[in-house]
């Protein structure tokens, strides 16, 4: 707790209104500079408009073409425009963070799995709705009992230095993922292990074939098999250099050109894609920690794409900037340490307490304050997923009832002073600071007294991975199967928060396993029941709203994607795809 701040709870009440008395303001002080900018340079944001981003647009086509390719689009271009391509020489983009890793066995925040996705080799590349669609596979066959599954290569792909794409490469990243201990050290699986937990080993068949040996059959195994956890390099290079991570080759559209681990990175295309030539070449990744700056960057065209807007911006940007919103496969979530060897020791130990904070927060409130009504109030723990996801399953169906929660609190033999511990969350990613803000409200009626401290992405990000954390503003995404994995098994999330220590854990690792070896879509879903039940009592996580990323861009329409259901995932177009009349990942 920082000097001057009250500890009482009407001190903590006032803390609370400040800050969103100071979101409010920021919102109205970034509306104030973005007219003030447009007015001072407006000039210079219609010839911004005009080439789409602030590096140089060439056209890049073959001997004797003249017509240019349209950017984006689903018509059918002429045999001339086909033949052409319009080419963006260099761009720069921000997120809500720099690039911390190029290593997929620790990668866990969306920017540097982002850059590893589209600077290493993927088996499988989601498109733009989030599918995932073969890239250097060929043919995945899978044995009668599902247990087995080969993969063959694609032929003669080669990465940006010209070695050869091997089954080998294929075995590497298994190994890497499920074990990572260094000699004389306990086993330590990877941050990603999560997304292939079906696999239990890899062989290597012949240079071009590898074959996954599965514990269950695994209906989810596409998605597991992308680049957020399979990210391909050449197996020999990875053994011989230990700083290899450092400056990798490539087998995706891009390749480093320079990166210092959060600071500076910066990509260009890899002649050796198995797409062909990208329509952008070149590709800065900037940090920008103060959000104002990083709106006007982009209002005034030094940023040509920012993803995890603050919501503040929703209505401040210029027209030329195309805002759009991406739904998350997820949910944004309250993390509680629970282990009682953690930094909270035991104010959350008692699954009442859990239960009565889950109680005592106003969804809805969340998301039409927090998120400007862009997602909904969530009534379980993960958004409603077609077919399988049910409905209702969060203490009293997701509605706050504060007199309820104040009972169970009363029964869990909480002191009248109540709990007091700080809550960790990102200041960069768009509503999860006002949401934070609005839950510490909420909760200080039950005596859960919540210091929100912001942090940059960096911190938050160490905070999860080194467990060193009371309470952290999160977010959860990707497939069902995983999630579940994550939050209830022995996954990222479930082992961060400290449930895999709550009683009966291994019951509903076992409903987790069955789940993922059925594939029956009535049985699944009420797996899907039964595993929610369990958490609902145990409340290893406090789910809150819909998951969403606010996203800016002055790019030509389908030079840029962002995969929906995903964490967001990015796709750049292809000179194919822009000559075919198709958007990046269509």
């Amino acid at each position: 707790m920082e000097e001057g701040d009250d500890p009482s709870p009407t001190g903590q009440i006032g803390h609370v209104q400040r800050n969103l008395l100071e979101e409010d303001h920021m919102g109205r002080v970034l509306s104030r500079r973005l007219a003030t900018t447009r007015a001072a340079v407006g000039l210079v944001i219609v010839s911004l408009a005009i080439v789409a981003c602030g590096g140089t647009t060439t056209s890049a086509a073959p001997s004797g073409a003249a017509t240019t390719a349209p950017s984006g689009g689903s018509a059918a271009p002429s045999a001339a425009a086909s033949a052409a391509a319009t080419t963006i020489e260099s761009m720069k983009m921000a997120g809500a963070g720099p690039v911390l890793t190029l290593d997929v066995t620790k990668s866990g925040d969306l920017v540097s799995v982002d850059t590893i996705i589209l600077t290493q080799g993927a088996l499988y590349r989601h498109d733009k709705n989030g599918v995932p669609k073969p890239e250097l596979v060929d043919t995945l066959t899978t044995s009668t009992d599902g247990k087995t599954v080969t993969i063959k290569l694609k032929a003669n792909q080669k990465y940006s230095d010209g070695t050869p794409v091997t089954a080998a490469d294929v075995k590497a990243i298994v190994d890497r993922q499920l074990n990572t201990a260094k000699a004389g050290q306990p086993p330590t699986p990877g941050a990603n292990k999560i997304f292939i937990n079906s696999v239990v080993s890899a062989d290597v068949i012949d240079e071009l074939t590898a074959q996954l040996n599965l514990s269950y059959p695994d209906p989810d195994l596409l998605n597991g098999l992308s680049g957020r956890a399979m990210a391909l390099n050449p197996a020999s290079k990875l053994a011989a250099d230990p700083d290899y991570l450092l400056h990798p080759v490539s087998a995706g559209p891009y390749m480093v050109q320079e990166f210092t681990p959060n600071k500076t990175f910066t990509m260009v295309e890899n002649p050796n894609y198995i797409g062909g030539p990208m329509v952008v070449k070149q590709v800065e990744i900037s940090y920008v920690p103060d959000l104002t700056s990083k709106v006007l960057q982009l209002a005034t065209g030094e940023l040509q794409f920012v993803w995890d807007l603050p919501i503040a911006a929703k209505d401040s940007l210029p027209p030329e900037v195309k805002q759009f919103t991406i739904e998350v496969g997820g949910a944004n979530t309250l993390y509680l340490n629970m282990d009682p060897a953690g930094k909270a020791g035991s104010k959350f130990a008692d699954p009442k307490v859990r239960q009565a904070m889950s109680l005592a927060i106003n969804r809805k409130a969340i998301a039409d304050t927090a998120f400007a009504g862009l997602v909904k109030p969530l009534t379980s723990f993960w958004y409603d997923c077609p077919d399988i996801c049910p409905t209702g399953m969060l203490p009293n169906g997701g509605v706050q009832d504060v007199e309820a929660a104040k009972k169970l609190m009363t029964e869990a033999g909480v002191p009248a002073e109540g709990i007091s511990a700080e809550m960790l969350v990102s200041s960069t990613r768009g509503g999860w600071k006002e949401g934070a803000t609005l839950v510490a409200a909420d909760l200080e009626a039950i005596g859960v007294h919540l210091t929100v401290t912001p942090v940059d992405e960096a911190t938050w990000n160490g905070a999860v991975a080194n467990k060193n954390f009371e309470a952290i503003y999160n977010g959860g995404a990707s497939s069902p199967q995983i999630t579940m994995s994550s939050w209830f098994g022995n996954g990222f999330s479930a082992t961060h928060s400290g449930y895999v220590k709550v009683p009966d854990h291994d019951k509903v690792v076992a409903l987790i396993d069955q789940m993922a070896q059925e594939t029956d879509v009535a049985k699944r879903k009420d797996l899907m029941t039964q595993i929610q039940t369990f958490g609902t009592t145990t409340m290893p996580m406090v789910s809150l709203v819909d998951r969403i990323a606010l996203d800016g861009t002055r790019l030509p329409d389908g030079v840029l994607s962002v995969a929906n259901q995903t964490p967001g995932y990015i796709i750049f177009q292809t000179v194919a795809e822009q000559g075919a009349g198709k958007a990046a990942g269509s």
